[in-house]
């Protein structure tokens, strides 16, 4: 057995359903529940119809990256959403479809951790727990970036000391924030890049939010937009990741995807 399974903690929500087990909620009050991020509204008619009308092709394998189609919708909304330039994410190169963003991310920190030298991965706390989870699966030590109201609920990278960004080779963000929603600004990114520039480590952004926001004409940045916005077309030590889950109310459907730099995607 891998012997970094003993580092693993339990689920939290498998925790949590013990906890809330035999409580009843006072009648004349409506819970807002803090458990798993299960969007309440249903799911898109036209998506059910769709899936519906092509039950026939459940009897075919899926090609391994998708079909060329889904791979181009993808790099055209992400285009078009994140102010990108034109022909810059390449939808042969720069996009990979997943069977949903939580595994995308266990298999991101596997490919990507080299445990053969120290090695950390950091992230904001709270977090997602896969962040900790893959870390721990791979061989690393997970860094916690704390994210309080003392600063907006905005990850404090200047917590981290030195040696631990020396070490470091994956830095998950994820903007808006879970469980805060709040939005990591322009500048700030941009010095995270600086950041992964001067220690050689990998940025992965866990966005699956970004398209839930109060003000249409203001939605939140991303890591690509950033990217683009300082004429980083390449995205050099850049993926994000976006789910249909939480925008689209289609948690069970386990899509998402995984966009930017090239050579890691390959």
């Amino acid at each position: 057995m891998n012997p970094n399974l003993e580092r693993l903690h339990p689920y939290p929500f498998e925790k949590l359903a013990k906890l809330k087990a035999g409580i009843s909620v006072p009648e004349h009050l409506e819970p807002i529940s803090l458990g798993i991020g299960e969007p309440k509204h249903p799911s898109p008619a036209f998506v059910k119809d769709v899936i519906a009308d092509n039950l026939d092709k459940l009897a075919n394998y899926p090609t391994t990256k998708g079909t060329d189609e889904l791979r181009s919708a993808i790099a055209g909304w992400a285009t078009r959403r994140f102010d990108l330039a034109p022909a810059s994410l390449d939808p042969n190169r720069h996009v990979v479809p997943v069977n949903g963003t939580r595994e995308a991310i266990f298999a991101l920190v596997q490919a990507v951790v080299d445990a053969g030298k120290p090695a950390t991965v950091v992230s904001p706390n709270p977090f997602y727990q896969i962040y900790e989870g893959a870390a721990f699966l791979a061989g690393a030590t997970p860094v916690y970036l704390p994210c309080d109201g003392s600063n907006g609920f905005i990850p404090d990278f200047d917590a981290v000391p030195e040696s631990d960004w020396e070490n470091c080779q994956i830095l998950f963000l994820c903007s808006p924030g879970n469980p805060s929603g709040a939005v990591i600004p322009r500048e700030t990114l941009v010095k995270v890049i600086e950041l992964a520039d001067r220690h050689d480590f990998l940025i992965a952004s866990d966005e699956c939010y970004s398209e839930l926001y109060p003000d249409e004409a203001n939605p939140p940045e991303g890591l690509l937009q950033t990217c683009a916005a300082i004429g980083r077309h390449n995205f050099e030590r850049c993926v994000v990741f976006h789910s249909l889950s939480k925008r689209s109310n289609l948690p069970g459907l386990r899509s998402g995807f995984v966009a930017g730099d090239a050579e890691v995607l390959a």
